[in-house]
């Protein structure tokens, strides 16, 4: 495969990248999960974004955390830092009092939510190289290896880690959800019949998400480099 290199412009689309928080870094005294958003695997757009490129000097002016990308409503949290590797980033989020935030908080308590995305500005990247294969074969599947890109926001997403458990519990009333997330989960309780029902498989639930994010400065948040 030809090496090629690319400088993306400012204005080009925002792309989204998903990783998986890690299991047990929930803190419930703290209200804080500590997740991997980010890693250098080839993502489901086969794609890969290289943490060690990531660039966040305007994220940490305003590191908040929205539900879903949607920078149209309050945010549900903020990230208290952020560390960037070679492999991944990581970073400790601090769920809000809102309602909203405490909807998402019980989920991710519960086990039910475990997903997090990440929306990101490229700025330069190349598709793979036969070096770059020679030294990791998985690369083939690649079709493009972002080296920098901006960091504008990363949220948890509308995947649950187990459907059918969250639809069990909410059926059994041992977790409470708002109607409005419930729609974005793509469950439906009908109460007559005393059922619930998974709407759509979870390989269709993600939406396209268009957002824009604010840059004004509201908390400091800590930068650990562990490259």
């Amino acid at each position: 495969m030809p090496e090629q290199e690319n400088n993306l412009t400012c204005d080009q689309e925002k792309q989204y990248s998903f990783g998986i928080c890690k299991a047990g870094e929930v803190n419930e005294e703290e209200r804080t999960v500590t997740a991997i958003i980010s890693t250098d695997t080839i993502d489901r757009d086969h794609e890969v974004l290289k943490p060690s490129g990531v660039i966040l000097d305007n994220f940490i002016k305003n590191p908040v955390v929205p539900w879903s990308h949607n920078a149209g409503e309050p945010p549900i949290g903020k990230a208290i830092w952020i560390k960037k590797g070679n492999k991944r980033i990581t970073a400790k989020v601090k769920f809000a009092m809102t309602d909203r935030a405490t909807e998402v908080w019980e989920l991710f308590k519960g086990g039910f939510l475990k997903a997090f995305s990440v929306g990101f500005r490229p700025l330069k990247g190349h598709v793979p190289t036969p070096d770059d294969i020679k030294k990791n074969p998985d690369l083939a599947e690649a079709h493009f290896i972002f080296d920098e890109w901006e960091l504008l926001e990363f949220s948890p997403v509308t995947v649950p880690a187990n459907a059918e458990a969250l639809a069990t519990a909410i059926k059994s009333k041992a977790i409470t959800l708002s109607k409005e997330l419930q729609d974005e989960l793509h469950i439906q309780i009908e109460k007559e019949e005393e059922e619930v029902k998974i709407l759509i498989p979870i390989k269709d639930i993600i939406p396209e998400i268009k957002v824009s994010i604010p840059v004004e400065p509201i908390v400091d948040v800590e930068i650990v480099d562990e490259s």
